[in-house]
């Protein structure tokens, strides 16, 4: 072979010799409404770790009587414990009949990419049935609330209309009332739980 020749060749295979230079890789232009919502959805997901006392709830099929919905939520590690209970009342021909309402359970949970809470049943109670009686929950159910957290303050919206605003809770020391109270069943001295009954 001749020299111009192998000149030629040799410059045809140098660049697919060569190691060739990675272009770095594109950033994908985000969607600002997508952005937003993967943001929103972080920020929930953060702040909504602890533990929150149940303020006010709202439910238009039900007449809860004034200042009677106690309840209390945990949020931690993807998991959620609820405890719910609602005084409240039907009316039938002659009177009202009043009446608890009760939920307790745990859930999973998670914040969707619209920042929509969204828990599924491990394990939960109900007496929201026919009869009125307490019956477990199968496990798989779902539900979904629109979720804001706002100033320490949790509030959740269904598509049915029922909301619950909770306020963060702090934690605490245990109960000192509740320490003399063990003590003192301990020690076969009930009249220490009598003093703390006293009058107030």
């Amino acid at each position: 072979m001749k020299i111009p020749a192998l000149l030629f060749l040799s410059g045809l295979l140098v660049p697919v010799l060569a190691p060739r230079q990675e272009e770095p890789p594109k950033k994908k232009i985000q969607n600002p409404v997508t952005r937003f919502f993967k943001e929103q959805s972080e920020r929930l997901a953060t702040e909504v770790e602890g533990a929150w006392m149940l303020l006010t709830y709202e439910d238009p099929d039900e007449a809860p009587i004034e200042d009677a919905a106690r309840g209390f939520a945990t949020f931690h590690d993807g998991f959620m414990t609820l405890l719910l209970t609602i005084d409240t009342f039907e009316e039938r021909l002659f009177r009202a009949r009043e009446y608890m309402l009760l939920r307790a359970g745990a859930y999973r949970y998670r914040f969707d990419e619209q920042g929509l809470l969204q828990f599924a049943n491990v394990m939960s109670v109900t007496n929201q049935t026919e009869d009125g009686d307490a019956e477990r929950e199968s496990s798989g159910q779902v539900y979904e609330y629109l979720a804001r957290i706002e100033s320490d303050v949790l509030e959740l919206r269904n598509s049915d209309g029922v909301q619950l605003s909770f306020r963060r809770v702090t934690a605490g020391d245990f109960p000192d009332s509740a320490i003399r109270k063990l003590e003192s069943r301990r020690s076969g001295q009930p009249q220490w739980e009598e003093v703390e009954r006293g009058p107030r």
